[in-house]
């Protein structure tokens, strides 16, 4: 970013948001701090090198069986696809899986994780909680998503493009926003509980 004329005036004509900002420290990523000479020095490549070195392509089922075990708690495991790998985190001891492709940033072909619902839930019946995670934009993507048998759905993109274009006020009319759609959505569906959707309500 480069600091203009307009930028300038921004300043002054915002001057809450400025004192905010000289009052309190930067946001800080605690797992850079220790790269951040390197990685500032060297740009933005550094810093995609030192996140891509942190994928452990050795991981098996086996570590996160133990991970589990040593954790004694609830656990999900996310990026699972296939309802082959459901069954596998059940068995190993996880509590819930989000099904996610990343974004569709890692393998460009992946499917899209409302496609995955479906063949996961039939596989594990009720033993584990599903959550999509990716591609809920409105109401009717949550529905669909609990008609198949997710548990949940995540949300990311959606609420960081209004935090980005309208801060919190922002992030609140977006939730209030697919609240009102979800509520919508259900009355023309003729549906006045989310835990009687099923799959007639997809078609």
């Amino acid at each position: 970013p480069k600091f203009t004329l307009a930028s300038l005036a921004s300043f002054v004509a915002h001057p809450k948001w400025l004192l905010n900002l000289l009052r309190n420290r930067d946001f800080a990523f605690a797992n850079l701090q220790s790269k951040r000479n390197s990685t500032e020095r060297a740009g933005p490549l550094a810093i995609m090198s030192y996140i891509n070195d942190q994928f452990d392509r050795s991981v098996t089922w086996d570590d996160a069986a133990r991970l589990i075990e040593r954790w004694g708690g609830p656990f999900a495991i996310k990026g699972l696809q296939t309802a082959e790998d459901a069954k596998r985190a059940r068995d190993i001891g996880a509590s819930t899986i989000m099904i996610s492709n990343h974004g569709g940033r890692q393998l460009d072909t992946a499917p899209a994780p409302i496609d995955c619902v479906r063949p996961m839930r039939d596989a594990i019946g009720n033993d584990l909680e599903l959550i999509v995670d990716g591609g809920v934009r409105r109401g009717t993507d949550v529905l669909k998503a609990l008609a198949l048998g997710a548990n949940a759905v995540s949300v990311g993109r959606p609420y960081l493009f209004a935090l980005a274009s309208g801060g919190q006020a922002g992030v609140e009319a977006y939730i209030s926003t697919i609240l009102e759609e979800i509520r919508r959505d259900m009355a023309l569906l003729g549906c006045d509980n989310v835990n009687k959707l099923n799959q007639s309500h997809i078609f």
